[in-house]
């Protein structure tokens, strides 16, 4: 199997994967459920057995989710080794200390408070898309899908608006280590860059801290030491790393890949006519073509699956991507993949662990299509002299970097 697995691949390009996942999924689970993908990394594909080891939460840990997935050179983790890149986040680690350290910031991302938010959302929503009527183009990424997340994540945390530029590329250089195999040169750029932005939220903490400014960052920092707590000012920076990545991230590409979606299959107009059906639309983007594509998981000591021997420290990347097209036809509506049972996806992902802002990103999507299928003025399409352009995300994340559309 394993050969096998190493020989599919290496035919593979980066630009196979991002063009169409799916495919390769397929050509994966006909071979193996767990396929080999590096020395120590298995790709699951099989449905069942990616549900299996989200649940199994104590013998499949998430502690090693931010250690990076592909490996950096001498230099870049020397600087690395000296800044929190390779320290867990207690929201990935089991209960008892995931249970309280969930408790410390999960209030802002409830049903309830999440809903207040609603028309701050859709008057920025409105804001950025303007007036279209004298337009003849507008691109979804850049203008919309993009700004808008990172704006309400940055507001709910406690990042001030001239810091937000700056605060995302950082984010992007550590997003890139994590995922993307980087040039040496890039690499050690981007390892300073995680300092610097460690540098600046130990900063932030303790300037919002003296002045008291209602934050995420607020309450999390006043519940250090407090009965119950289990973090400290580390383990805040390693958090709200995580959170920018994860508030702004997994919407914006659920954004962009809905509208790539309603552009491919025709159904602009038949959503626009039909406002009260955009928020299964958006649980079926999810479905379909989830923005994050897989889920890290890995064995502390040798560990039998399926008959396969994985070795201690092995990471498994249980791929939501597969589980959409492995294991949402069988349960659609007439084993049809285009017309899931979309509440059965993962696209939020599984278990204790599972994204506790998706009731964000839910109405940041909602309130994005509501506002462009009112504001563009006729059924867009894709030119070809401006093409989308997908964001390079390894098996982690599907998304865009510009979505162009005209009409």
């Amino acid at each position: 199997m394993s050969s096998e697995g190493f020989n599919l691949l290496s035919s593979i390009t980066l630009e196979d994967f991002m063009t169409d996942p799916y495919a390769i999924y397929r050509s994966m689970h006909s071979q193996a459920p767990l396929t080999p993908v590096g020395p120590a990394d298995f790709l699951v594909t099989d449905p069942t057995l990616i549900l299996d080891i989200f649940e199994q939460h104590d013998r499949f840990t998430s502690v090693h989710n931010l250690e990076g997935q592909v490996p950096v050179c001498d230099e870049a983790r020397a600087i690395l080794d000296q800044t929190l890149f390779y320290r867990g986040a207690l929201f990935n680690e089991t209960p008892p200390a995931h249970s309280a350290f969930r408790k410390t910031f999960i209030r802002p991302f409830t049903p309830a408070v999440v809903e207040t938010l609603e028309p701050k959302i859709r008057e920025l929503a409105t804001v950025m898309c303007g007036d279209l009527s004298g337009r003849r183009s507008f691109d979804v990424m850049q203008e919309l899908a993009l700004p808008l997340p990172i704006k309400i994540i940055s507001d709910l945390i406690g990042i001030p608006e001239g810091d937000r530029q700056q605060v995302k590329e950082w984010n992007n250089l550590w997003v890139a280590l994590q995922v993307a195999p980087l040039p040496e040169e890039h690499q050690v750029g981007a390892a300073m860059a995680v300092r610097a932005y460690e540098d600046y939220v130990r900063k932030l903490i303790e300037d919002i801290g003296a002045e008291r400014r209602p934050s995420l960052i607020l309450d999390m920092a006043d519940a250090i030491g407090t009965p119950g707590a289990v973090h400290d000012v580390d383990d805040i920076i390693v958090a709200i790393r995580v959170m920018i990545a994860a508030g702004h991230e997994t919407t914006s590409g659920l954004i962009g890949n809905a509208v790539n979606r309603l552009i491919e299959t025709g159904r602009w107009a038949e959503l626009g006519a039909s406002p009260a059906a955009i928020p299964e639309f958006v649980e079926e983007t999810m479905a379909i073509d989830p923005p994050v594509q897989s889920a890290p998981r890995s064995v502390e000591e040798d560990t039998e699956i399926r008959g396969v021997t994985v070795p201690a420290r092995s990471r498994l990347h249980l791929a939501i991507g597969a589980y959409a097209v492995l294991g949402l036809q069988n349960g659609g509506q007439n084993g049809d993949a285009d017309k899931p049972a979309v509440h059965k996806h993962i696209g939020f992902g599984h278990g204790i662990h599972r994204c506790m802002g998706s009731h964000l990103a839910r109405i940041e999507a909602r309130i994005a299509l509501e506002t462009l299928l009112t504001a563009i003025p006729a059924v867009p399409h894709y030119d070809e002299s401006a093409p989308p352009l997908r964001l390079p995300g390894g098996f982690v994340f599907r998304s865009f970097s510009s979505l162009p559309i005209s009409w």
